[in-house]
């Protein structure tokens, strides 16, 4: 979930925020936050330089939100707060401005890998269920964890031997 930092004058929309965000499971922090709420159209431009800013806006200042929009905030939270809105955006602005956007993604060796064991694991290593599920042939799930084995120079992850598919 997000780490949600406020810089809202108001006490009650601030306590009711806080209240929302955090049943929903964000934690609320000081610093290092992955989502800027304010109800500081300016100050959620200046905010937006850093992380992803959501402004609270109530009918009269939906144009002036809108404007933080175009210079970077990434949305507004209108007023009176709607049930789910809250949640929805931050988790909508948290997921904009994750880490991992900020790296490249992993090769695609590395996220089949994962997957594989993974369909594994759930299937308790039987080889002819995560071959099905896969929608793969169980020779090729066979060559691919050899290959998975070969790569990695350490015993199969399952437990189960690397012999004939079963």
């Amino acid at each position: 979930m997000a780490r949600v930092q406020f810089d809202i004058r108001d006490k009650v929309i601030l306590i009711t925020l806080k209240t929302l965000l955090e049943a929903d499971g964000h934690l609320t922090v000081d610093a290092d936050p992955s989502v800027i709420v304010t109800d500081d159209p300016m100050g959620a431009v200046l905010h937006a330089k850093r992380t992803a800013t959501l402004v609270v806006a109530s009918a009269n200042e939906i144009r002036a939100a809108v404007a933080a929009m175009r210079q970077g905030a990434y949305g507004y939270i209108f007023l009176p707060l709607q049930p789910g809105e809250a949640e929805l955006m931050v988790r909508r602005a948290s997921a904009e401005r994750s880490p991992s956007r900020d790296k490249p993604p992993a090769p695609l060796a590395e996220v089949e890998a994962q997957h594989i064991l993974t369909a594994l694991r759930y299937c308790k290593g039987n080889r002819a269920q995560t071959a099905r599920i896969l929608g793969i042939g169980r020779n090729t799930l066979w060559r691919k964890l050899r290959e998975l084995h070969t790569r990695s120079g350490r015993p199969d992850e399952t437990g189960a031997s690397l012999g004939d598919p079963q």
